[in-house]
């Protein structure tokens, strides 16, 4: 853990039964693993990589392109991934034994995180999918809890403005730092301070398992 607390005895996930392969794992295994782990028993070295904390996640790497003008179509395209690139760079160089957001799974460690979620970004986040898990005990498991309200004010940030200092935005996040405040440029031309609030949720390298389905099993 990146705080000094115990990992949460359960957690809630968000399952989309839209996904085939979610819907698959949920309703016949009720088991879901983060990315790294699906690759941990197939090959030894991916094994020694994710021991030492080495592992490469990122799938596309920056080039150099001719200089002109961006649209903001093109802007858009790549924030995304400008967003997450930067996270994840971050991570490698400070704090290489974190679960790397494109791999782990997302959790909250209570209902009330999801309630807040639910509140603040609609019915794309509908409470009525929400399950509860148990992290399956294994050696190579890494939690940390982090401020998903990081990433969304950072979404918003890259949109609209050249950050001067990442590098502050990305400790805070992988510190599991609190509410942090940019100031940014507004559509009349005007500067003002964005706080991005709390949201705790934690990103897991390992194996969950839905509570309900291991309970139905042991009575079987």
């Amino acid at each position: 853990m990146n705080v000094d607390e115990n990992v949460p005895n359960e957690f809630y996930i968000f399952i989309n039964e839209l996904n085939p392969l979610t819907y698959h794992n949920f309703h016949f295994t009720g088991v879901f693993s983060s990315g790294a782990f699906g690759s941990l028993d197939m090959n030894p070295e991916f094994l020694s990589k994710y021991q030492k904390g080495s592992v490469h996640y990122l799938p596309y790497k920056p080039c150099e392109m001719d200089s002109m003008a961006l649209s903001p179509y093109f802007l858009t395209v790549i924030n995304d991934y400008r967003v997450e690139y930067d996270a994840e760079i971050f991570r490698k160089r400070y704090y290489q034994f974190f679960p790397s957001r494109l791999s782990a799974i997302y959790a909250f460690g209570n209902i009330e995180s999801c309630q807040a979620v639910n509140r603040k970004y609609g019915d794309g986040w509908s409470l009525n999918s929400v399950k509860r898990f148990r992290l399956i005990d294994n050696p190579l498991n890494r939690v940390v809890r982090v401020n998903m309200e990081h990433v969304s004010l950072a979404r918003h940030a890259y949109r609209v403005s050249a950050l001067q200092d990442i590098d502050s935005l990305w400790k805070g996040y992988w510190s599991g730092f609190g509410s942090i405040v940019l100031e940014l440029p507004t559509t009349d031309f005007q500067r003002k301070q964005y706080e991005s609030g709390v949201i705790w949720e934690y990103l897991i390298e390992g194996c969950v398992q839905h509570l309900d389905h291991a309970h139905n099993n042991a009575i079987q």
